[in-house]
């Protein structure tokens, strides 16, 4: 899972059980959970879209 923000990335890790601190990432519970700094995506302009 990619999470928007660390502290958003922590909350789903709780939540689903992915307690292990690693170098970048949270994992356990079969998850990986890692996060990143701002928007990962966003709207096209207006004349993209068909």
């Amino acid at each position: 899972m990619i999470a928007e923000k660390p502290r958003v990335a922590k909350d789903i890790a709780r939540i689903i059980g992915a307690t292990g601190r690693n170098d970048g990432y949270l994992s356990g519970n079969g998850y990986m959970v890692t996060w990143a700094f701002g928007h990962l995506i966003q709207l096209a302009m207006p004349e993209a879209y068909g």
